[in-house]
């Protein structure tokens, strides 16, 4: 029993990581670069990942494409996903997706003594990524120049 775990987990890790991958790298690409936010990849990947959610689905899809009888559906159904996750290299889909995972609307802000309402594009580890009206990139600014209120 323990074996077939540990295989499970390896194995659809190996899967799950490639659909992760190929999802943020689209965002990198089509969302990240197009607004200028000049985050590492590897901050982006680490950061906006859920561990614990990946350790399951990991083992739930492994389990399933090496020891269910149907597996060959969930062999079919990976390849849609990949097709799926790979849509965000596409403009559209990848600012979709993006602002669905990381723009905080209408945000209440004092960016050096001005109050505005503004649209967070991405919060970094350091600083925070602004949608400013008038301009088509991204502003960044230290947390030390911005309160929340």
């Amino acid at each position: 029993m323990f074996a077939k775990l540990f295989n499970s987990l390896l194995f659809g890790s190996i899967f799950i990581l490639l659909l992760d991958f190929l999802l943020f790298v689209g965002l990198k690409i089509n969302y990240f670069d197009h607004y200028g936010i000049d985050e590492y990849f590897n901050t982006i990947f680490v950061d906006n990942q859920s561990y614990f959610l990946l350790f399951i689905i990991s083992i739930a899809l492994g389990y399933a494409m090496l020891y269910l009888k149907k597996r060959r559906v969930f062999d079919r159904l990976y390849i849609v996903l990949i097709l799926i996750f790979s849509t965000t290299f596409y403009q559209p889909v990848a600012e979709a997706v993006g602002s669905f995972l990381f723009v905080e609307k209408n945000q209440k802000l004092q960016v050096l003594d001005e109050n505005v309402t503004i649209d967070i594009l991405y919060r970094g580890r350091n600083t925070l990524y602004l949608k400013k009206a008038n301009l088509f990139r991204a502003v960044k600014y230290s947390y030390d120049e911005v309160t929340m209120y």
